[in-house]
């Protein structure tokens, strides 16, 4: 696995310019509809929740320094800053100089644990549940329970497609699996559900608990070896399976990955897939960032790495990059009657959810005011539903709703502007009712 120390080099490019605490930091004339979303905003999710340098990524780089010196030792303060941050990439996005910064404060995480300092309590408990033979989850459910959901053969060898369902999506937003497996049911897809699935690691790599994240990768690879190709519904697992094993294995995966999404998107661009059903809703999309812009990173970096101009090669990586951005746009562009109505802040720019990297459980505030930003975003619009494709955004844009809500109700006032009429829809919930 890549240690913090292999990262000194990729650390030690970042000369603190900032730019990575923005939005469109390359285009600060950018134009938007409304006065609020113009010009170069902060991108930030922690910095803005914050309010202080150490939390912005350009912060974290250079905490990250100090540390390798041996200028700043490892500490419960050093850990929860680094923590606080929903590794959402938005940072890496603006780089100019390449920089992993999000492998960067992962690595920091892992490297403040490994010198004596213990899990923060919530992340701790994530590696506890996954480790237990008896749940293998993070949300202590039983593990006997994560295919209760499903009404096909489970644990079927002859299918050359499996669906790895998450642990999201199994114990707490079931609605996704279904409409997921629907989907898949409708194309004529022969596939399976494993009940030997395990959490893919995702919250425990993100926390900094390694030891455990291996266990668990070479579970799920050693599982998934005899399939042609497993797919996702969450961004999280995908993500995960798709950037992060290889990378932390040294090692490509035996089987190929793909979301649902793209799945769908691939027919549709093919032209195998024609939705007729119509959807008459104004939509705005939300870019999940772990199967959008993390994704669409690593699209670029793999490009580059195996570059021998990177004159010509980082413009063909940049244009691969982007069209990894449309595939969602080009599904909803294909449902009759769907007006999308775009942000401000989109694709690799997209703003976070709040949800990941961990934060949820452990900074459940900071997670509910970034859903707030969004969902201010989101209703600036004019849109009806807020639609994306992963049960983390899902659940942390419907509890952000709700406390609109309740807000409302207790003080009479109107939120709407704030997002509080807003409507969540999952783009395979929907695809599932249109098929």
């Amino acid at each position: 696995m890549t240690s913090l120390e292999e990262l000194r080099r990729v650390n030690a490019r970042c000369i603190h310019c900032r730019a990575c605490q923005y939005a469109y930091s390359g285009e600060p004339d950018k134009e938007g509809e409304t006065e609020e979303y113009t010009g170069m905003l902060q991108g930030c999710p922690a910095g803005i929740y914050y309010g202080w340098e150490g939390y912005f990524n350009s912060g974290k780089q250079w905490m990250t320094r100090a540390f390798l010196n041996g200028e700043l030792p490892a500490s419960r303060e050093l850990l929860e800053i680094a923590e606080a941050c929903t590794t959402c990439g938005m940072c890496e996005t603006q780089c100019e100089n390449y920089i992993d910064t999000v492998a960067i404060t992962e690595a920091l995480r892992a490297a403040v644990i490994e010198a004596g300092v213990e899990p923060l309590d919530k992340h701790k408990g994530f590696a506890v549940r996954v480790g237990d033979d008896g749940l293998r989850n993070p949300y202590n459910e039983p593990r006997a329970e994560r295919t209760k959901w499903f009404a096909g053969k489970v644990d079927n060898k002859d299918a050359k497609v499996a669906y790895f369902v998450g642990c999201t999506a199994a114990y707490r937003e079931q609605q996704i699996a279904e409409h997921t497996a629907s989907i898949m049911d409708k194309l004529g897809i022969e596939y399976t559900v494993l009940t030997d699935e395990v959490c893919c690691g995702s919250p425990i790599l993100r926390t900094g608990q390694r030891d455990v994240f291996r266990k668990v990768m070479e579970e799920n690879k050693e599982l998934y070896k005899d399939f042609d190709l497993v797919l996702f519904s969450c961004a999280g697992c995908y993500k995960t399976f798709r950037n992060d094993y290889p990378t932390m294995s040294g090692e490509p995966l035996p089987f190929k990955v793909r979301h649902a999404v793209e799945y769908v998107y691939d027919l549709v661009a093919e032209g195998k897939l024609k939705i007729e059903k119509p959807y008459s809703k104004k939509v705005t999309w939300h870019d999940p960032c772990h199967s959008i812009r993390h994704v669409g990173i690593a699209i670029e970096k793999e490009i580059l790495e195996n570059s021998e101009n990177w004159l010509l090669d980082s413009r063909a990586g940049k244009k691969a990059k982007e069209k990894h951005f449309e595939i969602p746009r080009v599904v909803l562009n294909a449902i009759p009657g769907l007006e999308l109505h775009e942000m401000y802040r989109i694709k690799g720019d997209s703003f976070c959810c709040g949800a990941g990297g961990g934060v949820k459980a452990q900074f459940p505030d900071f997670a509910l005011s970034t859903a707030k930003e969004r969902l201010k975003e989101a209703a600036s619009t004019g849109s009806e539903v807020i639609m994306t494709s992963c049960p983390f955004c899902v659940t942390n844009f419907t509890h952000g709703i709700e406390a609109l809500q309740k807000e409302e109700q207790e003080t009479g006032a109107d939120l709407s502007a704030a997002g509080s009429k807003l409507e969540v829809v999952e783009l395979l919930e929907l695809l599932d009712s249109l098929l």
